[in-house]
């Protein structure tokens, strides 16, 4: 008979993104895919406020993911529909809160018209998946994005004539563990 160990290890996980939470996907080998949420927090000196070093968990927190793994005694109440609004509430906490236009579809008149259309077709088709995002997110860090995608941590920048450098540029303004898709018109 199969151990949950056994059945783990041939599970794909992939960090999706880190802030107080952890993101992970997590696909099994079948192929489907799951979203996997981690916060923890010790109260010795190393996971204090001026963070851990080497930004690595402490000794403690391993001896509790250890006992967790070996006697499986805790219980996990977060079903799927939680999980992503918990990842799109993460999230819209990066974006400045005067920014936080959710599901809004927003143009510029200093955008081209292919610019705009691409943007709006993207927002449509999120939508219709059921995904929430924000258009010209601000980040509180800094940059804007065209669009945030809230539900996968995904900056979508619609360009027509930029270079990959000059996107890489001003992605360096964004928060950290936020992915970058280019769509070119």
């Amino acid at each position: 008979m199969k151990t949950l160990m056994d059945k783990a290890k041939k599970h794909r996980v992939t960090h999706e993104f880190s802030g107080r939470s952890h993101f992970f996907k997590v696909e099994n080998e079948q192929g489907k895919e799951y979203s996997v949420n981690v916060q923890v927090g010790c109260d010795c000196t190393y996971m204090g406020v001026q963070g851990t070093p080497n930004g690595r968990i402490c000794s403690h927190i391993i001896a509790v993911f250890a006992d967790v793994l070996e006697k499986g005694n805790i219980r996990l109440t977060s079903g799927s529909e939680s999980m992503i609004q918990v990842k799109r509430n993460v999230c819209i906490g990066l974006v400045r809160q005067g920014n936080r236009k959710l599901n809004e579809i927003r143009v510029s008149s200093g955008e081209s018209k292919a610019h705009q259309q691409k943007k709006t077709e993207i927002c449509q088709r999120l939508q219709s998946e059921g995904k929430h995002f924000i258009t010209e997110a601000i980040f509180k860090t800094g940059g804007r994005a065209d669009i945030l995608c809230l539900d996968n941590f995904t900056a979508i920048e619609v360009v027509s004539s930029e270079t990959n450098e000059s996107i890489m540029r001003k992605a360096q303004a964004y928060p950290d563990g936020i992915k970058i898709q280019v769509v070119r018109v």
